[in-house]
């Protein structure tokens, strides 16, 4: 099960909530999910960020935004460093949230990482050096606490929107698909539970639609439909443990939920491009 962490402890303080802090330099982070959004700013160095089941490389520059209720963490960093502007737009009667129906806020909202999509900014040096000069303008009211400091952060949040915002209208992203909550935690249901016996009557049932709108639903979400999405997780799974552990072949296509080995090597050869085995000595490389 993913760690649980709560806006009661994170954004205790009912007159803004929005936090910043600093992680440098971050550390793993095992799975986790929050109840509240957090945008993060890759500052400095690299490692792999977690997230729907997949390892995704995130360097220097790197922009996204996490959700509430979504499971990700972090892992092989290499001296990493970012910062992580935690904040819920969903509380009234606070400075964010006459922010919320401003197109700068709903292009910042384009940049939740969503599965089999980076959806992720890239900011060049310059542009990373003026977020970053935001950022320690919020962190600078965050931590004197001055007359007016929660109105001053909202301030410099909402510099650092519209900053962003431009940033994105620049590069033309495509606008975000829309995908239901239910939808998503169902991805992350089967990302943390890939190796069981779904069904697409099972996974249907749990988004009460139909099969056929299930599948049109997962197409428009990761760009595949909901078998073709389970195996490659399974198949990723399969090869951390090729990697990571002694076990068979066998007891590893047990264990990611194939039907039998052979099948699990057909198609791990299919979308890795080379048989188990071989897959497992890179390790040894």
């Amino acid at each position: 099960m993913p760690g649980q962490l709560f806006k009661s402890e994170y954004l205790a303080d009912k007159r803004l909530p929005l936090r910043l802090i600093r992680r440098d330099p971050q550390e793993e982070y095992q799975l986790h999910e929050h109840d509240f959004s957090e945008l993060v700013v890759v500052f400095r160095g690299y490692g792999e960020h977690v997230i729907y089941g997949e390892h995704r490389t995130i360097e220097a520059g790197d922009v996204f935004l996490i959700h509430n209720r979504t499971v990700h963490g972090y892992t092989n960093l290499h001296d990493l460093a970012l910062c992580n502007l935690m904040f819920d737009p969903r509380e009234l009667s606070n400075p964010l949230q006459a922010f919320c129906r401003y197109p700068a806020t709903a292009s910042l909202f384009r940049l939740e990482p969503e599965a089999r999509s980076r959806n992720i900014l890239h900011l060049e040096k310059d542009e990373l050096a003026e977020a970053m000069k935001i950022l320690r303008c919020i962190e600078t009211e965050q931590e004197q606490a001055a007359e007016y400091f929660p109105l001053a952060m909202a301030a410099h949040f909402m510099l650092l929107t519209v900053f962003l915002g431009r940033c994105i209208a620049a590069r033309r992203l495509p606008p975000r698909k829309k995908t239901s909550a239910a939808l998503n935690e169902l991805i992350n249901r089967l990302a943390e539970h890939s190796e069981k016996r779904w069904t697409r009557t099972e996974m249907a049932r749990a988004l009460m639609v139909s099969e056929s709108t299930l599948t049109r639903m997962f197409k428009q979400c990761t760009g595949c439909a909901p078998n073709e999405y389970l195996i490659t997780l399974r198949l990723k799974k399969g090869a951390m443990l090729l990697l990571n552990t002694d076990l068979s072949i066998g007891e590893i296509a047990d264990r990611t939920g194939f039907s039998d080995s052979n099948y699990f090597c057909r198609q791990f050869r299919k979308h890795f491009r080379m048989p188990p085995q071989k897959y497992r000595s890179l390790r040894l490389q």
